[in-house]
């Protein structure tokens, strides 16, 4: 299978009541468009989310006013211009099925097949243990079998619980409970799961598949590689960077699946700055990822020359930056554990998005991962010691590598006390007060202020033992943020010293009493962000990269492939704009320098023109003095 790269990702969802649909429509015109536009790789329309084919179909329902093979057609003047074509299929949504076979559609608690916003998508869900699923799997099994695709993309691949008869019987059969909702949410699960199963089957191995909406856990052995759909604008800035992390280790090809929107998907007269769509691109090769981007396609008219100038420009920079960023791997000092299923939080992105401004390098991984390619395991607010990870956190600790964990992290599975004895620390239950205090007792060099701060989000209650070491001494209120009868104690000031500690260093593993990360993403207090620095500092004195004159607001990654490291640095950012973050400015940068630890290097120079640059080395750094950058960067350094 190719690697998909230079991706468009094509939705065309379309009512019913558009008579002259496809009237100007042109095979060989869209595959031109696509092919002028730098695209490699295009994932078509099947069947939309209204339940309409755009193929001649023995099974389903084609859109009542189309008369030939669109999807065929497309599909043959894809490949002749060497463009590569996934089908795309709404599986979670077939609003002309549900509207005709009511049996066939989820039935939520309340009894309601239809309810929430009607006007939008998912005002209705189609059911898995119902005929639907023969109807899905026949379509599939028939573009499978006369049409030359190189995959299958099955959208909104959503787990949603059904409490229909047919559903509740069949959870009462099993032996489960139909009134508790976890036994029904898994019967729902586990007929999504079944179906998927049957789908690989008809795909056979060879061929692409991604099931988009299921986590990666649930599609181990199912799914061909993975596609971070995100418009983030609308989704979070945030969303994005915590997701590849993770996603870039478990194995398989990853891409990043913008769309060229302005608000969500379907917004045809949308079109975000070619800055913004940069940024997203840039976003995923300072990530070791290529990019898709989301399209809707107009239902007469056809793909739009304006949308397609702007990707053009766009994937022609991309391109002529491949040989750098073709097959690398993302270079990380810091893993940031998840748990096992792989699900990612609020922490997940606290810790991304301080790891970002700090200039710090790092994974996001699970148990099963190997943690001594790592500097340093980050414990994020929540990561029980499980019977799997705690030998090898044990091992890893013993080999001298450093442990930061906040919160709940570090406690065995029954939330009782920490799992192992290298914490050297009391656990004596959750933390009582709403509104505490910490106060910094070790030198920052001025970069923490000498005042009580506000812990923000609380945690548990931790207390010394004998060896460990007090970073930061936990303040209690004079009470409680609540209401007293008499007044609402929205004003409540540090009392005292509580005797215990908020921050404690017990060797190489630091805690911190409060969720520091998720704490970080919903008040962004810049003293957390500097309590963490401190303590990286303490366990990574010498980390990958240092920067010079680089703002917060820039991120610098580093990616490798043979003898080359490259440096990315990436200047644009999102502007809180109403209800949206835009990107719309370039910014620039004039004076930054960057280390990079290393040997002296044979080659130092920019990407893609191969201009050299000066460079010193300076206790085990590369240092390379930045020329003016505008938006981004890549710095390659050869061996």
């Amino acid at each position: 299978m190719r690697t998909i790269k230079r991706a468009v990702h094509i939705d065309f969802h379309t009512m019913p009541d558009i008579p002259d649909f496809a009237a100007n429509f042109d095979a060989k015109a869209f595959a031109k468009t696509l092919k002028d536009a730098r695209v490699e790789y295009v994932n078509v329309f099947a069947k939309c989310n209204i339940g309409f084919a755009y193929y001649p179909t023995d099974i389903g329902v084609m859109h009542p006013h189309l008369d030939f093979d669109m999807f065929g057609q497309t599909v043959e003047e894809c490949r002749k211009a060497g463009i590569g074509v996934t089908a795309y299929f709404n599986i979670g949504l077939d609003h002309e099925m549900a509207r005709k076979h009511r049996e066939w559609t989820i039935v939520n608690k309340e009894g309601q097949i239809i309810y929430d916003d009607r006007t939008a998508n998912f005002f209705r869900n189609m059911c898995f243990h119902s005929g639907y699923r023969d109807y899905a799997l026949g379509m599939i099994r028939e573009v499978a079998e006369r049409y030359p695709v190189e995959g299958f993309f099955l959208d909104c691949m959503v787990i949603n619980p059904c409490h229909g008869n047919e559903c509740l019987e069949a959870v009462r059969d099993r032996g489960r409970d139909p009134l508790n909702d976890e036994h029904v949410l898994a019967f729902a699960k586990e007929a999504l799961l079944d179906f998927s199963r049957e789908v690989k089957k008809i795909v056979g191995p060879d061929k692409f598949l991604y099931l988009n909406g299921l986590e990666p856990a649930d599609t181990e052995g199912l799914r061909t590689h993975i596609e971070i759909e995100c418009l983030p604008s609308g989704w979070s800035y945030d969303f994005f960077p915590a997701q590849v992390a993770y996603a870039r280790n478990l194995g398989q090809q990853v891409f990043y699946m913008t769309g060229r929107f302005n608000v969500n998907w379907g917004d045809f007269g949308g079109l975000k700055s070619k800055a913004s769509l940069l940024n997203d691109c840039w976003d995923a090769l300072s990530n070791g990822v290529p990019t898709s981007i989301g399209d809707h396609m107009h239902p007469r008219d056809g793909l739009d020359p304006a949308v397609y100038k702007v990707i053009g420009e766009i994937y022609e920079e991309l391109e002529r930056c491949e040989p750098w960023t073709d097959g690398v791997r993302a270079v990380a000092d810091i893993g940031i554990l998840t748990l096992a299923g792989g699900k990612l939080d609020e922490c997940h992105n606290g810790a991304v998005r301080m790891l970002g401004e700090l200039k710090m390098t790092y994974d996001i991984i699970n148990e099963s991962h190997d943690l001594s390619k790592y500097k340093v395991i980050i414990l994020p607010d929540n990561v029980r010691i499980t019977p799997v990870l705690g030998p090898k956190l044990k091992a890893y600790i013993a080999a001298g590598g450093g442990v930061i964990s906040s919160g709940h992290s570090g406690l065995n599975p029954e939330g009782t006390d920490f799992a192992l004895p290298e914490w050297n620390m009391a656990y004596e239950g959750e933390d009582p007060w709403n509104s505490s205090y910490f106060r910094m007792l070790e030198d920052t060099g001025g970069e923490m202020p000498e005042m009580l701060c506000g812990i923000y989000k609380q945690g548990i209650l931790l207390q010394a033992k004998e060896g460990m070491k007090e970073v930061a001494e936990y303040w209690q209120p004079y009470f409680n943020r609540e209401w007293n009868g008499f007044h609402g104690s929205f004003y409540t000031p540090p009392d005292q010293y509580a005797g215990r500690p908020a921050v404690a260093r017990s060797g190489n593993i630091i805690q911190f009493c409060f969720p520091v990360f998720g704490a970080y993403m919903q008040y962004a207090a810049n003293v957390h962000k500097y309590m963490v620095g401190y303590s990286l500092k303490q366990l990574l004195p010498d980390p990958l990269i240092k920067c010079e004159e680089i703002p917060t607001t820039a991120r610098v990654t580093v990616t490798a492939k043979e003898d080359k490291r490259m440096v990315h640095i990436k200047l644009t950012h999102p502007e809180p704009r109403g209800r949206y973050n835009v990107i719309e400015d370039v910014q620039t940068l004039d004076g930054g320098v960057v280390y990079l630890k290393g040997e002296k290097p044979a080659n130092v120079y920019m990407v893609p023109g191969k201009e050299p640059l000066e460079y010193e080395m300076a206790n085990g750094y590369i240092r390379i003095p930045l020329p003016k950058v505008k938006g981004y960067a890549m710095v390659a350094v050869e061996k």
